[in-house]
Formats: structure tokens, sequence, C-alpha cells
């Protein structure tokens, strides 16, 4: 029986903030379809050494689930990039081409080897998004580049099957490529009444599992601090989520603070001062608590919060020499891969008093 938002509160008050900001949205012209969103280089963790990513945006008509009847995630914007409309599959080969264009030279002769992550505000394996012609031209250009070591696609795991996994796994050859999946908790009440993703853990490790017979590495994401959870809340959903991917043998764990995106139900939420975004604290808390260096030796566990040290991404205070001691902890932690990096933190600030009685308090409750 299929699935309706009348049946799910949630999903209906998501549908409602994302209709009102689609309504003001623009069609893209031609000329911009043939462009990316956005792309760049800059430095990353690759699966054994500190490296460079290549990350580019691809613009497509858009999440299937957000445009579905169930109204997509409460913490999710990213259909505001999104044309809405289908995009000629000729269009998406010219954005890929346009960045690849514009940054090869500079990959050829750089010294470190490349990460590349392609995000298309969806799923990539979603065929009314990135068709199957396009996917194959995609793999054989990206094939060709001996510099590149990884590659990184995102997707639904609606989308995700042992063709489609055998084809890039062929295709990629010798590079260690890995799909990103929205796993956000471990807890399925988490997920599906304060998220409202559409996916169950059982569901996660049946991709899984296909990923493993195939070759194919898992990315999970996870999100701290989902919208209706508290500080503290947050913080034992996130330990519990790193953990139960850790014992899953996934291959890397993306820790993702909720960034307060355009159009999404937490941007509704934050404005009537009904939701925080985390504190920088929280997220060295819950990584030290579930993380031990035998578990980094196996898994990597990676961090880049958006939005980080403003109002609406990860933060302490607003004090920008604060957050900023906090993000060069994380930078480090992720690129050296040891656990030791999360206690060199010399920078000292007042609104950890702050924060901790805020703790202490729900706590206490």
């Amino acid at each position: 029986m299929k699935e309706s938002s009348k049946e799910h509160p949630l999903a209906e008050n998501i549908k409602f903030v994302r209709h009102k900001a689609l309504k003001k949205k623009r069609q893209y012209s031609e000329e911009m379809l043939k462009k990316p969103v956005s792309f760049w280089i800059k430095e990353d963790r690759l699966l054994n050494e500190v490296g460079k990513e290549f990350t580019i945006i691809l613009r497509t008509r858009g999440c299937s689930w957000a445009l579905g009847e169930m109204g997509g995630c409460s913490m999710c914007g990213y259909i505001q990039d999104a044309n809405i409309s289908d995009v000629n599959p000729e269009n998406i080969l010219n954005q890929f081409e346009y960045a690849l264009t514009n940054k090869l030279e500079e990959i050829e002769k750089d010294d470190n080897n490349y990460i590349l992550k392609i995000f298309n505000s969806g799923s990539f394996f979603d065929d009314g998004e990135i068709p199957d012609q396009v996917r194959e031209q995609i793999y054989e250009k990206l094939s060709k580049i001996p510099k590149i070591k990884e590659v990184v696609v995102e997707s639904r795991i609606d989308y995700i099957n042992n063709e489609k996994l055998a084809k890039i796994r062929e295709s990629m050859r010798d590079k260690h490529v890995e799909i990103g999946i929205g796993l956000e908790s471990v807890n399925d009440h988490i997920r599906q009444n304060f998220i409202n993703k559409g996916l169950t853990l059982d569901d996660f490790k049946i991709a899984l599992k296909s990923c493993k017979e195939n070759n194919v590495g898992v990315k999970a994401y996870l999100l701290l601090k989902p919208p209706f959870l508290n500080e503290q809340g947050a913080i034992d959903d996130c330990v519990s989520s790193i953990r139960e991917c850790i014992n899953l043998s996934v291959d890397t764990v993306s820790v993702n603070p909720l960034n307060i995106q355009k159009g999404s139900l937490a941007e509704f939420l934050w404005r009537q001062n009904r939701y925080r975004p985390p504190w920088f604290y929280s997220l060295i808390k819950c990584l030290k608590k579930a993380i031990t260096q035998e578990d980094l030796n196996k898994t990597r566990i990676v961090s880049d919060p958006s939005g980080a040290g403003s109002k609406r991404g990860i933060h302490n205070c607003l004090n920008r020499e604060c957050n900023e001691s906090m993000m060069n902890i994380l930078r480090n932690f992720v690129q050296k891969q040891k656990i030791n990096e999360l206690n060199q933190n010399n920078h000292k600030c007042n609104c950890k008093t702050r924060y901790q009685y805020q703790l202490k308090s729900m706590n206490s409750i």
C-alpha cells in the first residue's frame, strides 16, 4: 500500500513549507543549465592519505523524495538549487565537462591524489535525474584520470541495484568507489518522525550488503541534532549511530551537523526560535565518546560542516575565534584520522560554561 503524507503530520508540514519556498523559484535559463551549480578543489582525507577533493554539484530536476507525495526531509533545502523540471541529458554532461575542463590541468599537475565527489541534490542513480547514458560517459572520462583515486556519488537506496553497482565498479577499474547514503540516525523512530527519511535501518543494511557484494564502498551520512531533539538527545543519538555504523563495517561515516537550509522545515522552526543548530562542543563530545583509534584504523570518520561558525550552522557562541579554534581541531582530526587530535584544545571560551549548564539542565529533567 502506497504511503500518503496525510497519514504523517510531519510530511504534511514539510510539504507546506517547501511549497511556499518553491513558488518563489525561477526557471533557469538554457545557458545556466549548461554549467554546474558549483565546483571546487580543497584539502581532504583519502582512505590512506591526506589529499585533495574535487567536488562537482550538478543541477538536475532535484530529489524525487522532495518532489514526491511525502515532501522530502525536514532539514533539507537542496531542492532549491534544482531545476524542478527535467534537465536535458546533454546539459547534465555539459555541466560535468565544464567543471572537469576547468580543473583537469590543476589536478594533473598536482602532487596530491584526489577524491572526486559528484553531488546532484538528489540521487545519482535515479534515471529520471541522471540517465544511464550520462553516467556511462562520466565513468569513461573519470577512468582515464589516474590522479583521481576515489569516487563518491550519492543515492537514495530506492535506486541502488546490482546492475548499477556492477557498472560503476567495472567502469572505475582500480579506483575506490563509495555510495553516499543518508542514513542520518540508526534510530527508526527519529529517522521517521523527526526527519521523514523514508528509510529503515533494515533497508540500509540490505543496501550495504549489496554494495559489499559488488566491491563498492558505502559512506553513511549521519545527522547531528535533527529537528525536535534537544542537545543531549542529539549527542546520545549521534554516538549510538556512529557506533552502529562502525559495527556494520561501513567504509566511511560522515557526521553532518544540521545547518539551516532555505525552504526547509528546519528553517521554519529556526525562525520561530524553536530550533538551534548544534554546538561545536557537542560534535567534539560525540566523536570522542563514540570512536577509538582502533576504529579509525578500519573506518574513515569525516565531518565538514556547512555554515560552520554562523547562526545557521554549527557554532558555539558567535565569537569568531572560538568557532575557528573548534574548526581547526575538527579539520586536523579528519585529515590525520588520529583520535588524540580531538584533545588539542588550547582555546578557552566563556561560552563553554553556558553550554555545560544547558546540558546539565537537560539531564536533570
